[in-house]
């Protein structure tokens, strides 16, 4: 069956398409970054922004953190694949940890 090795090379080719760019490459800070800024007490850490986007979006399976500049300050961009199965960006105010919006 040479049909199921084409699909799932199109599948494959699809998924690496539309694959977000890294969080460098939009600009975030770098995880040794992001550690300096936790640190330094300038934002929450990464868990508890986590858990801020689990209480905003029912089920939340999250995949992906990154702390970026936005709105003046930082955000942390949260990645999550939601209950009803639809990926979700939340973006959580780094400073005092709540939600700012889900798309």
């Amino acid at each position: 069956m040479r049909t199921r090795p084409a699909l799932l090379l199109i599948a494959l080719l699809l998924g690496l398409a539309g694959s977000p760019a890294p969080a460098s490459a939009q600009g975030c800070l770098s995880p040794g970054e992001t550690r300096e800024a936790v640190a330094s007490g300038r934002v929450v850490a990464a868990v508890s922004a986590v858990r801020a986007a689990e209480g905003a979006v029912p089920g939340a399976q999250v995949t992906q953190v990154d702390l970026c500049p936005g709105g003046g300050g930082l955000v942390y961009r949260i990645a999550a694949l939601g209950g009803d199965g639809r990926f979700v960006t939340v973006i959580v105010d780094a400073g005092s940890g709540g939600v700012v919006s889900v798309n």
